[in-house]
């Protein structure tokens, strides 16, 4: 059980540095095929989507930096929370997060994301708004 964990929570730190780096492969090649997202201010989202919006925002910046400052396991899931700075030619994003993962067989089956909305929307990175009984909420 303890070497699971620990893989698992080895499989955060790498989501996060392919994050700094850039590296799409990475990311892509941590999710299973059929992963499942969903993130405050946009909902639930399939792979497909999920990394087009990650990657819209990686390649335009310069400079990301990922700094993650709690993680905690257990089972299949890592809760941890992060520190996330992107720097644009016209702008600095920085937010934090707070992030849950189920991994199973070393590969990301289930991912929310909440971040600090306020942040998001200064930095033109506007959530979409949900509708009163929409279930992106």
């Amino acid at each position: 059980m303890t070497s699971t964990i620990e893989a698992n929570k080895s499989l955060v730190y790498r989501y996060a540095q392919a994050v700094i780096d850039g590296d799409m492969d990475t990311i892509e090649a941590l999710q299973h095929p059929d992963v499942r997202w969903w993130v405050l201010g946009q909902g639930a989202l399939d792979r497909k989507r999920f990394n087009e919006l990650v990657r819209a925002g990686l390649l335009a910046a310069k400079r990301r930096l990922v700094r993650i400052i709690g993680i905690i396991a257990e089972g299949d899931r890592v809760a941890y929370e992060a520190e996330g700075e992107m720097v644009f030619e016209d702008r600095i994003y920085r937010n934090s997060y707070h992030n849950l993962l189920v991994i199973r067989d070393g590969l990301i089956v289930e991912g929310r994301e909440y971040m600090d909305t306020k942040s998001a929307a200064a930095a033109s990175f506007r959530p979409i708004s949900a509708a009163p009984n929409d279930e992106r909420r």
